[in-house]
């Protein structure tokens, strides 16, 4: 097993940026609800699960005008109503995804690159038996994960819905990136390895894109994917003292998260093997925001090592192979 990394969120993103993202975002989406918060019907739609179509769901928590739901069949959440296709499509089209990119995710650059995705590189690799394989990172922003293993001699390929994103891939690394949505691009070849990294909870139909990314993978595939989880502490904390983080949530970005069961649904109706499946959160950091004291921050760090290793950790990370 891959070597675990204990992460400060403060060193990856910084408190003042966080702040201003949660209010950027929360100001963006202002204008889709009513004086009382209510979702407007323009904007929204009633849907059933994204993920099982059941329509049977209990509201678990609801922030900034936004509805969470947990379907009682396959145990994920969602939110409902849902946004409408068109206003999530927009979110990447007039830039405004993009603010969060350069935000938060290239000012981290430093530590993805010299820890975070060399971290993944090594848990796919030691899965793999291909000596030189092909991957298709799918939401590849701003490229450094696909970089790293274009050094250690892998051949890779990227999708990502963004222009400025794309363009930036191919002038700063050389790495081709197709531009627009996975589940509708034509795809011609098969790879080695297809992953999505904190990408299918922004999908409007992740399901699909899962499936499509299954007939694309060559036999004893890799199929790697990091989501919100539904089952993390930071969810049951939230479900019993209600707040508005600055992350794990991310109103109008995070629209769907991830039960165990539901993971363990796919993988079997999809003849997919669980290779290895872990948590990676930040909850205590991101729940103690505001209280947070620098001088305990080793203690802190050391309790959500723990709750990684009991899968209570606000993200999963899954490594599934193609049989």
């Amino acid at each position: 097993m891959t070597k675990k990394i204990k992460l400060d969120l403060f060193e990856l993103k910084k408190k003042k940026d966080l702040r201003e993202i949660y209010k950027f975002f929360k100001f963006k989406t202002r204008k889709w609800f009513d004086i009382n918060l209510k979702p407007k019907k323009e904007f929204f739609i009633l849907k059933k699960c994204l993920f099982c179509k059941s329509s049977t769901s209990r509201e678990v928590f609801a922030i900034d005008g936004f509805s969470y739901h947990k379907c009682k069949s396959c145990e994920s959440i969602y939110t409902k109503p849902h946004m409408r296709d068109d206003l999530l499509n927009s979110l990447y089209n007039d830039g405004t995804y993009q603010t969060y990119q350069n935000k938060l995710v290239k000012k981290g650059k430093k530590i993805r690159e010299s820890t975070l995705e060399n971290r993944k590189f090594s848990q796919i690799n030691k899965l793999l038996k291909t000596k030189k394989p092909l991957i298709l990172d799918v939401g590849c922003g701003g490229g450094t994960f696909l970089n790293i293993c274009k050094q250690k001699g892998w051949i890779v390929e990227g999708i990502d819905p963004s222009p400025q994103s794309s363009k930036e891939v191919m002038k700063n690394y050389d790495i081709k990136v197709h531009l627009g949505d996975f589940n509708r691009i034509k795809i011609k070849k098969k790879y080695d390895v297809i992953s999505f990294w904190g990408v299918l909870e922004h999908m409007l139909d992740p399901i699909s894109a899962l499936k499509k990314a299954k007939k694309h993978l060559n036999k004893n595939g890799i199929l790697a994917f990091e989501v919100p989880s539904s089952d993390c502490f930071m969810s049951r904390y939230l479900q019993k003292y209600n707040f508005s983080p600055t992350r794990y949530i991310e109103s109008a970005r995070h629209n769907i998260f991830f039960s165990r069961k539901l993971i363990d649904k796919l993988s079997s109706e999809n003849k997919l093997q669980i290779e290895l499946i872990e948590t990676n959160g930040l909850d205590i950091q991101t729940i103690l925001f505001k209280e947070f004291d620098d001088l305990i921050t080793e203690k802190i760090i050391n309790i959500q090592d723990i709750l990684n290793d009991v899968l209570l950790g606000d993200h999963y990370r899954v490594f599934l192979k193609k049989k």
